[in-house]
């Protein structure tokens, strides 16, 4: 009697409150009414899935990440001996840059071409076997307070001084650009030069006479560097004015010896071992004059393209008042 009475009781709880029916479905979050719809009871968080660890072994609990990311691992990576492994592998990994890797950084960001960067490295590399760039401290004049910028300075010094070595030698170096915007002081070149010449003498085949231009590569170059002074001379004058110039300072760079035509003869003068540039600039320079250009129109092109070495020859001329700073004769 007493059984009956509480299945009845538990019926009667079980209907809907709305529509008294007893058919009951479950939803995603909550038992609804089968006949309204309407929600009775609300549904258990679902935990979602867990999945077990796939490399069991013996006295692991099956959580996820009882193997990977465990307590034993997280004592191995706080253990000071493993620590300092760690930081004596990551010293070692660690290469600090050289001396000689600064000045090679220093001849990448020079405005030369890809050949002449790799004949300066050569250099640069070579000498650096013979002995340490980095122990070479020379008295300096123009050299920084500050110890990096000090460092910086000398290592600029021996990236101009091999591109200068390879100027001596015929190849085309923007050497003055470089002097000026680095800053460098003549006298530091010249004795940075000197040293680096004595360490390479013999052992760089671009520096040997094997490796010197032919006629008609010299040819190329000196012909390019007139054409160059032509073309700032047109902006600073007229197109006319410099194409007439132009055709004078080749009759006067082949008057030097030099091969301007082609199957021209490289003739041996003072301005054989001379820079292309810088025997490009005197015939330019002096086709100027003869054309009764002014002193100040040729002291204005030697301003927008400058070339090392040609400060005495312009002085010599007459073209400019003495000066204390004045390089060698071109």
């Amino acid at each position: 009697m007493c059984k009956e009475e509480n299945d009845n009781t538990e019926q009667i709880a079980n209907n809907c409150r709305y529509c008294g029916s007893i058919e009951e479905e479950e939803g995603d979050t909550h038992v609804h009414c089968a006949e309204c719809g309407i929600p009775k009871d609300a549904l258990a968080d679902d935990e979602g899935f867990v999945p077990t660890n796939p490399n069991q072994t013996m006295g692991q609990n099956n959580s996820l990440g009882s193997f990977v990311g465990s307590r034993s691992d997280r004592e191995i990576r706080h253990d000071r001996s493993m620590r300092r492994l760690s930081n004596l592998n990551g010293r070692v990994a660690h290469k600090k840059p050289t001396f000689l890797d600064g000045v090679i950084l220093e001849l990448s960001r020079t405005p030369a071409p890809n050949y002449l960067h790799s004949a300066a490295t050569n250099i640069v590399s070579t000498a650096d076997s013979e002995q340490a760039l980095s122990s070479m401290r020379h008295s300096l004049r123009g050299i920084p307070d500050s110890s990096a910028e000090a460092r910086q300075y000398r290592q600029r010094l021996f990236a101009v001084a091999s591109l200068e070595l390879l100027e001596d030698v015929g190849y085309e170096a923007p050497i003055a650009t470089l002097r000026g915007e680095w800053e460098i002081d003549r006298f530091d070149l010249k004795k940075v030069k000197s040293r680096l010449k004595k360490l390479v003498k013999g052992k760089v085949e671009c520096l040997s006479n094997s490796a010197s231009v032919s006629a008609n590569t010299r040819g190329s170059m000196v012909l390019h560097q007139l054409s160059t002074f032509r073309d700032h001379l047109a902006e600073q004058e007229s197109i006319t004015s410099a194409r007439e110039v132009f055709e004078t300072s080749k009759q006067i760079a082949a008057s030097m010896g030099e091969p301007i035509e082609d199957d021209d003869n490289w003739f041996y003068s003072e301005t054989t071992n001379r820079p292309a540039s810088a025997v490009a600039a005197k015939a330019f320079m002096e086709a100027m004059h003869r054309h009764d250009l002014s002193r100040d129109s040729i002291l204005e092109l030697h301003g927008r393209y400058p070339v090392a070495t040609l400060d005495t020859y312009i002085l010599k001329k007459g073209w400019q008042d003495r000066t204390d700073d004045v390089a060698e004769e071109a």
